[in-house]
């Protein structure tokens, strides 16, 4: 049982005695007396339960814990030992329940964590518990992940509810009251569905019955108005004035929120395929339908009723905004049922690969919808549409690419893939060009007005960012680290072998740059990309910068025709690069240029030889002769071989 001693003086509020002190002028500078022991020791004294009345409230609050998952094993003694504590000491007004983790905690304060769901248990301060009051004094209830929806049901089922029934304040007050009570939860009640995608119209927690005397009490006077023209009593006008204007003022807002859905359209038009403008439509459908079951509430209606009583400017735009609502509802219909046909078709699209039969069935569907639809025959709409299938392709050819795997090294059949998209992209403007031409056949009283540049915009961007890619690989070949390659002769050939490396290491900085953005080469809403490939551009252009030195070097020291096909066979890698391709062949003619020149100096040679006198001077000739005659076939050889590799060049003739 409890036992507790009662208590003649008990001051809830700490402060009320400085609130309640006497601060006349003759008493101000009165010496009060000090207290007595017993005035000081006026805290309440905690109560005493026995274990099984303290068992039972304990069990009140496991059976009032509702939180996800939770089960009888996760309760232990330390949340026990809390919950025992919050009734044992009634200065503790809260108690909350809730997991941290896996482990389910007790807290006797407001939680200072970011946690998703817990459970609370409120009193006022120093209200004692006990077995029989628990359920009807106990305020509870539960916080989970959306926060502001809770504080709007507790508004709505607690606090508007006491504000309604309470008779202790003046009218005036309770007007002022009510008054910022609406604004706050219309307020409160959009911020909470206007993020799901709902228009909730907010509905006022007050007397709403009484409006219906209200109505007829202006009804019955609706018979002297004839004689005392449309004036309403002075009483009457006074006495409901507030709540009128309390109900003008969220119709009107209501009207601001309908407005809204009918004028609203996608943040952002651009970037939605096919399935997204499906998706869009659905949920605008699903909205516009939970708006207009929500106007035939029969609160709403009573509202409605009365300020039409009472010849309300906001009756007339609310009446035209439910016409619009019930014809914007029924366009919403017709779209989602246009896109549903034409998501089915859109289901075998699987570009690059299959792309001809499946395009050309989807853009005679948009024909179809063009000449049937009374929302899609617009120019404007029908370009969204359009625009909607380019995006379904670029979406698809971009997750045909791998962009990792092609910049980690797999350039030959990362190019291929890249062409076979943009091929794709290209057969579709083909096709949209064939199929946009019997238009006029179709339908003879409007013309295909459409902005083929705006449809055309991702595809564009996207084969440009292909080329892009392309033209990243083809320098990769060039400027990065290969394995397979000769080195470079001569005495300097160390130094020059370095300078490359050199080179192959800074085209490796810029390329793990690139590797790191990879994610926006062929996001075509991004336009970032444009800066960092010109960036990429025109560093490539320094590194060719320094190749064409480092070749000009290394030809400077070459003195016969086996160094110059040397060095020449180290950097046929760079022939890949135009610029770099039409220096390597000037220089490939300087090689042939020395052939010509050792042909003319063996010619000198012989012609020396024959002045000299030997005795076997006949013989000598002959293998002079045979001598350079070897060697110039074994250098003549030579040079054709390598015009296999390096290709032609008019010194050959």
């Amino acid at each position: 049982m409890e036992k507790t001693k009662k208590i003649d003086k008990l001051s809830l509020d700490p402060q009320r005695e400085f609130l309640d002190m006497d601060t006349d002028d003759e008493d101000f500078d009165r010496q009060e007396s000090p207290e007595t022991e017993e005035e000081q020791s006026s805290e309440p004294i905690k109560p005493v339960f026995d274990k099984q009345d303290l068992d039972k409230l304990v069990q009140y609050v496991k059976d009032f814990t509702i939180l996800p998952n939770i089960k009888d094993s996760d309760w232990k003694e330390d949340c026990y030992t809390i919950i025992r504590e919050y009734f044992e000491n009634p200065a503790h007004t809260l108690l909350c329940i809730y997991f941290q983790v896996d482990t389910l905690k007790a807290r006797l304060s407001i939680l200072d964590d970011n946690h998703s769901d817990f459970i609370y248990f409120l009193r006022i301060p120093w209200h004692v518990f006990t077995v029989d009051n628990f359920h009807a004094t106990v305020v509870f209830g539960s916080i989970n992940r959306n926060a502001i929806m809770c504080v709007l049901k507790v508004m709505e089922n607690m606090y508007v509810s006491v504000a309604r029934n309470s008779s202790e304040w003046p009218e005036i007050i309770r007007n002022n009251l009510f008054f910022n009570l609406h604004n706050f939860l219309m307020c409160l009640t959009e911020w909470v569905y206007k993020p799901m995608g709902l228009t909730k119209l907010y509905i006022p927690g007050e007397n709403l019955s009484d409006i219906a005397t209200l109505q007829r009490d202006k009804k019955s006077n609706s018979s002297n108005n004839e004689t005392n023209g449309l004036h309403i009593s002075k009483k009457l006008q006074e006495s409901e004035k507030a709540l009128i204007d309390r109900f003008e003022k969220i119709v009107r807002y209501w009207i601001k929120q309908i407005r809204q859905v009918l004028t609203s359209t996608s943040t952002s038009n651009s970037g939605r395929t096919v399935f997204d403008e499906l998706q869009y439509w659905t949920t605008k459908y699903f909205n516009l339908r939970c708006l207009h079951d929500q106007l035939s509430n029969m609160e709403i209606q009573s509202i409605l009723h009365l300020l039409e009583n009472v010849c309300s400017p906001s009756i007339d735009s609310f009446q035209f905004l439910t016409l619009q609502l019930c014809e914007s509802l029924e366009q919403a219909a017709s779209n989602i049922m246009y896109l549903n046909i034409l998501s089915e078709a859109c289901k075998n699209l699987k570009c690059p690969s299959e792309i001809e039969k499946p395009i050309m069935k989807i853009l005679l569907l948009i024909l179809f919808i063009w000449t049937e639809s009374p929302f899609y025959n617009m120019s404007n709409n029908i370009e969204v549409l359009c625009e909607s299938i380019s995006i379904q392709i670029v979406h698809q050819c971009k997750n045909y690419v791998n962009l990792q795997v092609i910049l980690e090294g797999d350039t030959e059949n990362g190019i291929n893939i890249l062409r076979k998209c943009i091929s794709c992209c290209q057969i579709y403007k083909t096709i949209y060009n064939k199929v946009t031409k019997i238009t006029a056949l179709i339908k003879s009283n409007s013309n295909w007005d459409v902005n083929e540049q705006l449809i055309f915009n991702y595809i564009d961007t996207f084969m440009q960012r292909c080329y892009d890619i392309i033209e990243i690989c083809n320098t990769s070949t060039v400027f990065g680290k290969c394995t397979n390659v000769g080195m470079i002769g001569g005495p300097n050939g160390i130094k020059y072998d370095a300078c490359c490396r050199q080179i192959e290491n800074l085209f490796s900085e810029i390329l793990d740059e690139i590797k790191l953005i990879r994610h926006e080469i062929l996001d075509v809403t991004k336009f970032s990309w444009l800066e960092n490939m010109l960036n990429f551009r025109n560093f490539v252009m320094e590194l060719e910068n320094m190749i064409k030195n480092l070749i000009d070097c290394i030809f400077d020291e070459i003195k016969n025709v086996e160094e110059g096909i040397e060095a020449i066979y180290a950097l046929q890698r760079f022939k890949h690069r135009e610029s770099l391709r039409d220096l390597l062949s000037r220089k490939w003619v300087q090689v042939w240029e020395m052939f010509d020149k050792e042909i003319e100096n063996c010619n000198y040679n012989m012609i020396l030889c024959e002045s000299y006198y030997t005795p076997f001077q006949c013989y000598s000739k002959d293998v002079i002769m045979l001598c350079i005659k070897q060697y110039l076939e074994r250098l003549f050889h030579i040079m054709i071989d390598t015009s296999d590799w390096i290709g032609d060049c008019a010194a050959e003739t």
